[in-house]
């Protein structure tokens, strides 16, 4: 399950029954909308390139090699400064696409 964005790109790596692993491409200059999940946590793994996270509003510098843990309710966002791939682990009793609430950022 693979999908391409104007942002990037995605690919569903695995599937159980709490948790989902998918591997994001942000192509530089491109964010993720600043969002937060209700019923879900959040892992993400920096695997390549260099970046900025907004965590409920602190900034943060990201590269390769760091690991950013999200809690149920955290809003946040991911910007990439050049071609940011990232390991995006998803854990909880109840993952779905609704379950997503964006904001201005």
């Amino acid at each position: 399950m693979f999908s391409e964005k104007s942002w990037g790109s995605y690919q569903i790596i695995n599937v159980e029954e709490n948790s989902l692993t998918i591997l994001i491409t942000l192509n530089s200059g491109n964010r993720m909308k600043y969002h937060s999940h209700n019923y879900r946590d959040e892992v993400w793994t920096i695997i390549s390139g260099t970046g900025k996270t907004i965590i409920d509003g602190n900034e943060q510098n990201v590269k390769s090699g760091d690991v950013i843990t999200m809690k149920a309710g955290s809003k946040h966002t991911i910007i990439a400064d050049d071609e940011l791939k990232v390991i995006e682990v998803q854990v909880g009793k109840e993952i779905s696409v609704r379950d997503k609430q964006e904001f201005d950022k």
